[in-house]
């Protein structure tokens, strides 16, 4: 029941914060464009600065833009701020329903954790009005005057933002703060600095005195910034839907792409007439640029890894052996860790979903990856057709290590009828990074370079990953509940047995496989 109250928190969260958020940047880019298209007044009015015709839904409208004089104040006038509000207030409780509760599960990219949640909440909110006073300070100080050196110098610090949030926070959660930030620079710049000076304006002129119109330039500055900063936070809203952006190891060089695609095309749509040429090249390059670093690089090495092994001498099986592989675990295990998963990942598992990274059942250790590192050099083996799958079922990669040949498919299953993505952290092999939208779709690829061993993690759901080993021959296995793996076949001769665990390192040993005979090894992790 908890989890359905949460559920339905969060989208009636999302939904106000949308229509808040349509109707101040609807405002907010009616009145950017506004001041660009007022024309001089057909007939010389005092105090009207320029107007502007306008049709819509067949009625014609006359607006114009006025200096108000002493005693000038209009019987009625309606102020934009609400809106701003709003959307700032939906924001933060959103931020707190998807972020802050249930455990922070996604603020984690979860091998990286190094604080702790309360640490990380606590940051988060300081974060914000931190962020306020070193941008407001900026822009009121001496260096504020000189608009380009401001600008280059705000840059610069989202720069570092940006990089340093990524550091501390999972993608998904690093993209959702730098949106939080600027959100919270956009809304203090209407209440703490647009709205005020409005204020002081009406407040003069309802005294009989004339206003301070320096006020009114401080006070459209402010919105300008908001105006370029609009278009990147609605991208930021929208991110975590696309984990190829904030789940790139480029995502911070990814962000920086999509705000000045967002600055130069909020430029563009205001702007037209005297736009030049600088900003459309800006948004092509920056398109370049982002598809450069998001889309899938493969090498096409399939044809001659298969050549090469049709090339090879066969090898003589004739006298092999066989080596049984057991191990031990001579810990001690506390009681199993369960992992804090969102809504979604809860119906699924209704025990909870417990943590594999370390698993003993009386001694034995399962999921360690066991191979030949040693004595094969030289050796090639016919590679396999049988597609190795790895599932995504109930936010859990399963199995949670697999090991595969060098050119095996290897397919990747979601069968959660929610979005998971594919991405690998592979050092050697090519890197993808893809999205798997809907309830048993399937993705197949080949991994062609020998690899020990590398991650593969799902970017919306942090906690969900598995490991990867890639061989260049059948001589490997992962371990069962009973820490067993069993190799037929093997020709005789010394190898290097070599064993990995994802927390307790790497083990080795060598042994000699007689022709015809049955072997037996131990690996113990301490």
């Amino acid at each position: 029941m908890l989890d359905s109250l949460r559920d339905w928190l969060g989208y009636f969260l999302r939904w106000g914060h949308l229509i808040a958020g349509i109707s101040w940047i609807g405002s907010s880019f009616y009145f950017i464009w506004l001041d660009k298209a007022l024309t001089p007044p057909e007939k010389t009015t005092e105090d009207v600065e320029g107007e502007v015709w306008m049709v819509h839904s067949g009625g014609f409208y006359q607006v114009e833009r006025r200096k108000i004089g002493p005693g000038s104040m209009p019987r009625t006038l309606h102020w934009f701020k609400w809106e701003a509000a709003f959307t700032w207030i939906t924001g933060v409780l959103l931020m707190a329903v998807v972020y802050y509760a249930g455990g922070g599960a996604l603020l984690f990219d979860a091998p990286q954790t190094s604080a702790s949640v309360p640490q990380a909440i606590g940051f988060s909110l300081l974060l914000l009005p931190l962020s306020w006073f070193i941008y407001d300070g900026l822009w009121n100080s001496s260096i504020g005057k000189n608009t380009k050196v401001a600008t280059v110098i705000s840059f610069l610090l989202m720069v570092a933002l940006v990089w340093g949030l990524s550091q501390f926070f999972g993608g998904r959660a690093a993209y959702m703060h730098v949106g939080a930030v600027f959100g919270t620079l956009m809304v203090a710049n209407v209440w703490v600095r647009i709205l005020p000076a409005q204020q002081k304006m009406i407040d003069a002129t309802k005294a009989g005195k004339k206003p301070d119109f320096t006020l009114s330039g401080k006070a459209k500055l402010r919105s300008v910034h908001n105006s370029y900063l609009t278009l990147p936070v609605l991208f930021l809203m929208l991110s975590n839907h696309y984990p190829m952006t904030y789940g790139s190891e480029k995502s911070v060089l990814i962000l920086l792409l999509l705000f000045v695609l967002g600055a130069c095309a909020r430029h563009y749509k205001i702007t037209k007439e005297k736009v030049g040429i600088v900003p459309p090249a800006l948004i092509a390059l920056s398109v370049l640029g982002l598809f450069y670093l998001t889309v899938e690089k493969n090498t096409d090495e399939t044809l001659s890894v298969q050549s090469s092994v049709g090339k090879a001498a066969p090898v003589d099986l004739s006298q092999s052996g066989s080596l049984s592989l057991q191990v031990l675990f001579t810990g001690t295990i506390s009681a199993p860790k369960k992992i804090k998963v969102t809504p979604e990942c809860q119906s699924g598992n209704q025990g909870g979903l417990i943590s594999e990274e370390l698993i003993s059942q009386e001694g034995r250790l399962k999921n360690v990856f066991l191979w030949i590192s040693q004595g094969l050099e030289g050796k090639q083996f016919p590679i396999p057709n049988e597609e190795v799958v790895v599932d995504q079922r109930q936010c859990a990669y399963r199995p949670h290590v697999i090991g595969v040949r060098a050119g095996q498919p290897i397919t990747f299953l979601n069968s959660d009828a929610f979005l998971h993505n594919i991405h690998t952290l592979s050092k050697h092999n090519d890197k993808f990074n893809l999205s798997l939208t809907q309830k048993d779709q399937k993705v197949t690829r080949k991994l062609m370079k020998p690899e020990i061993m590398f991650r593969s993690k799902c970017d919306l759901h942090p906690w969900m990953s598995g490991y990867i080993g890639v061989m260049e021959h059948p001589y490997f296995g992962v371990s069962n509940e009973k820490g067993e793996v069993k190799w037929d076949q093997i020709p005789p001769g010394v190898y290097t047995l070599s064993a990995w665990h994802e927390t307790l390192g790497e083990k080795h040993q060598k042994i000699e496989i007689k022709p015809q005979t049955q072997h037996k090894v131990e690996f113990s992790f301490p």
